[in-house]
């Protein structure tokens, strides 16, 4: 008995069986063992080429003498559509490629067992040794570890040839590509042709039948490469039809906060800083529910209120935060951050954040995702302990008389913010007329729009302020902060 353990770390596998198109969207499952034969010579032959032919082709050998028993974890059937340039001089002529693939759950493992198989101790270490330089199985994003598994006591084979056993019910047939015997093959070898007169004809040993290419075939006349056959398998007819588990925090990703460039013809301005967050958190909003496949529900951290429409405490939901990073006036750069970690559903809604319309004409802004992290090491140059405005600061209680001076009291309303926000209490807080621009150019508080759609224009101010410890940016406080108002930029002298 010889069994292995394939388990792909994405949870993903990339194949499209043999003799279909990949835009046919039809998935391999199970892996076929032919696949699995050519990844191993193409280990061989790249990791271990100084290895005689002799020594793996007996391991080959061993594993084509008979078609594997599975164990197929369970999974769903899963695809991207992408449009892609088909070189002519318009550029919108594009060809739409459909990439379908299993999905699983990360780290799950396919079983293949090949019950009258038998390997001496050296020839189990040989294949042991290139299974663990197996580093992907199918196309190239289908990431694996691949290992002998001495033991398969308590495993389920739920999918065999149709020929043995299967205790399993309600089953489907699916062929499957499995190699060759060499026996077989050696009965009627495949001989190429030769396509000069003077050259002699080329016959292929059982190994270097695995190395013929889609052109050879069709160079001589072949339907199928010379060391393929089909063999027809019995899988579960629900086998791509599990139910998707539930999302709790307990799913959460890990990471916080994911950093775009924005790319346009026209970049937005600094001024438009709040109108850009809320296209993007409208946008947002909306892709979650067809991520969720669900019109009515709603993200709490993207929307900020939790499941009876409270809203939540402690400034828990997502920052939206357009950036100058380079401090021309235009905005450059899109920071989404949030102090609770996303979960998947949230992290596929942020991955599909592409692009975003422009009022008056403007061409539309494309969001290109640049590092995925926790929120307090984001940015490049992200601590210190002076910050100076880069948008206004707009504070959220009114002034009245009875409250001091004015300027006393904005400074405090500065200080609550930053505790409010869970950062130190700054030590100086003094304010700062405008906000100055690399080019020399300088634009007043004013300039800015400083409330949201639909509300009443609110004033704006900016300073400098100074934290008794090196705290991470971005920093966002007062009114608007969860839409880019109230943004302080670490200065370095």
């Amino acid at each position: 008995m010889l069994a292995i353990e394939v388990k792909f770390l994405t949870g993903r596998f990339h194949a499209t069986p043999w003799g279909r198109n990949v835009n046919e969207g039809v998935l391999e499952w199970p892996p076929s063992p032919y696949r699995l034969i050519r990844a191993l010579y193409d280990v061989w032959k790249r990791k271990f080429p100084y290895w005689p032919e002799g020594r793996v082709e007996s391991i080959l050998c061993e594993l084509a003498r008979e078609p594997p028993l599975f164990e197929l974890p369970e999974a769903n059937a899963s695809h991207t559509r992408s449009y892609l340039s088909q070189n002519k001089e318009d550029i919108t002529k594009k060809q739409m490629v459909f990439d379908a693939f299993v999905v699983m759950q990360e780290d799950s493992a396919v079983k293949m067992m090949w019950p009258n198989s038998h390997l001496s101790d050296d020839k189990l270490k040989d294949l042991d040794c290139l299974l663990s330089h197996l580093n992907y199985f199918g196309r190239s994003e289908s990431w694996v570890e691949a290992r002998i598994i001495p033991e398969t006591n308590g495993t389920k084979w739920n999918c065999a040839p149709d020929y043995c056993e299967n205790p399993v019910k309600n089953l489907e047939p699916v062929k499957v590509a499995c190699p060759v015997t060499l026996d077989d093959y050696m009965e009627n070898p495949y001989i190429a042709k030769a396509v000069i007169k003077k050259d002699k004809d080329r016959e292929y040993s059982w190994m270097d039948s695995f190395t013929v290419t889609t052109s050879d075939m069709l160079d001589s006349g072949l339907n199928v490469p010379p060391g393929l056959k089909f063999i027809t398998y019995l899988r579960r007819n629900d086998c791509f039809k599990i139910s998707k588990p539930a999302t709790s925090n307990y799913a959460r990703t890990g990471y916080t906060a994911v950093i775009y460039a924005l790319d346009s013809k026209v970049h937005p301005s600094v001024k438009e800083t709040i109108e850009l967050s809320e296209r993007v958190h409208r946008k947002i909003m909306g892709v979650y529910k067809r991520v969720v496949n669900d019109p009515d529900k709603k993200s709490t951290i993207f929307s900020g209120r939790d499941g009876d429409g409270r809203p939540l405490r402690n400034h828990q939901h997502t920052y939206i935060c357009p950036i100058d990073k380079d401090n021309d006036g235009w905005l450059d750069h899109l920071v989404i951050i949030s102090k609770t970690p996303f979960n998947p559903e949230e992290q596929i809604t942020l991955d599909r954040l592409n692009k975003t319309w422009q009022p008056d004409g403007k061409p539309d802004i494309f969001f290109v995702p640049l590092k995925w992290g926790d929120y307090k090491d984001i940015l490049d140059e992200n601590s210190g302990t002076r910050f100076r405005s880069s948008t206004p600061f707009v504070p959220p209680r009114h002034y009245r008389k009875g409250r001091g001076d004015f300027m006393e009291w904005i400074a405090g309303e500065v200080k609550k913010e930053a505790e409010y926000h869970g950062l130190p209490v700054p030590v100086e807080v003094k304010p700062v007329e405008n906000l100055s621009l690399k080019n020399g150019r300088s634009l007043r508080w004013l300039e800015f729009r400083r409330s949201r759609k639909g509300e009443s224009r609110k004033m704006g101010y900016g300073f400098e302020i100074v934290f008794p410890e090196p705290v991470s940016q971005p920093i966002a406080l007062g009114y608007g902060a969860h839409f880019g108002l109230g943004q302080f930029v670490s200065v370095k002298y």
